[in-house]
């Protein structure tokens, strides 16, 4: 069978899972390892027994590597994928997409105009219990969605922030809680839900002293399909919660909390599991690593789009944006997202109290 050859750029926390996801797939083989700190780079090259460099760069001038996966700080992504699609090679790049609506549409585009494939990691998705939430959508079980909260209560201290240079920032990491902890539960929020009618939100910084960004956040959305949510994300909690997300339909009910689904119609409930797959890593970046770098590499070899493409991959990431943006003008943010445009209070004959 013919693999996928990978060189995975980033040898940081979680690059680990995706180390192990390449070795251990019949798709994919492991085939470089790239990270700026030396020790890094040999540390996973000596672990993974393949060549390790120090420029990325480098790699992507080798024939013989057909892709390249990115688990690098956020601010990178959008360059480290562009050039990797001019020089031929398909891309996996870990969430988010990159911190600007206007590097994810270069990269959208350069992966159009140069044929290759562009994905984005959003692995929740795989999961069993986000898997039977979707099934349970789909079949119409809970009839039409009415509303839909979620609640993302992790905890991260100054120490965790100071462990780098990258986290807790504007610039590199594009934002705090929203962006790096509850950008999961957003994504199979409107995964589930539908696409975004218009949002309003508000952020602070309440518990940190070595960051400015945000610690803390409430999101109000408005569907298109008519269904009200809320996001409420804090990074200062006491413990990591299991994340919280709900889903009410006019005829049943459905919660994600933690790894597990309970989905009730009528008076019948159904609880599902996670059946953890082989790879490491930390409890809250879900099980199912593994699962999407499969269904990606799967999609290439098919000659098929990925299930969480580019355009995919963007979407959460733009909600998150919009609410960024609406805290900081205070004003409700319409969709499609475009940043600075009018808000309704700017719209001429709009009034956001009707």
């Amino acid at each position: 069978m013919k693999k996928v050859r990978v060189a995975l750029i980033g040898c940081g926390r979680v690059a680990r899972v995706h180390a192990d996801a390449l070795v251990q797939l019949e798709e994919t083989e492991l085939a470089a390892v790239v990270d700026i700190k030396p020790d890094r780079a040999e540390a996973f090259s000596k672990h993974y027994g393949v060549k390790g460099y120090t420029d990325y760069r480098e790699v992507l001038e080798l024939d013989d590597i057909d892709a390249v996966q990115i688990a690098t700080p956020h601010y990178v992504h959008a360059e480290i994928a562009i050039a990797a699609l001019k020089a031929g090679k398909d891309v996996l790049t870990e969430k988010p997409m990159a911190i600007t609506v206007e590097d994810m549409e270069a990269m959208i585009r350069t992966a159009d105009e140069c044929g290759r494939t562009l994905g984005v990691i959003f692995q929740n998705r795989y999961n069993d219990a986000s898997q039977a939430v979707k099934k349970a959508v789909e079949e119409g079980k809970l009839g039409a969605i009415l509303g839909t909260r979620a609640f993302i209560t992790w905890r991260r201290t100054d120490e965790y922030y100071s462990e780098s240079d990258w986290k807790g920032t504007w610039d590199k990491e594009g934002g705090g809680v929203l962006i790096d902890q509850a950008i999961h539960t957003i994504d199979l929020m409107q995964w589930l839900v539908g696409e975004v009618d218009y949002l309003e939100a508000r952020y602070d910084t309440r518990a940190h002293e070595k960051i400015n960004v945000d610690d803390v956040a409430e999101a109000h959305i408005v569907f298109k399909n008519g269904a009200i949510g809320c996001v409420y994300a804090n990074c200062n909690y006491s413990y990591d919660a299991p994340i919280f997300l709900e889903l009410h339909g006019e005829k049943g009910i459905a919660h994600i909390i933690g790894d597990k689904a309970i989905i009730t119609v009528g008076n019948k409930t159904m609880t599902v599991e996670q059946q953890a797959d082989e790879t490491s890593g930390l409890r809250y970046w879900g099980f199912s690593h593994k699962r999407q770098i499969r269904d990606h590499y799967r999609a290439i070899l098919d000659g098929r789009k990925p299930t969480i493409d580019g355009r995919e991959g963007k979407t959460a990431v733009d909600m998150v944006l919009a609410m960024y943006e609406s805290s900081r003008r205070q004003a409700r943010i319409y969709f499609p997202y475009v940043p600075g445009a009018p808000s309704c209070q700017e719209r001429r004959g709009c009034c956001c109290g009707s």
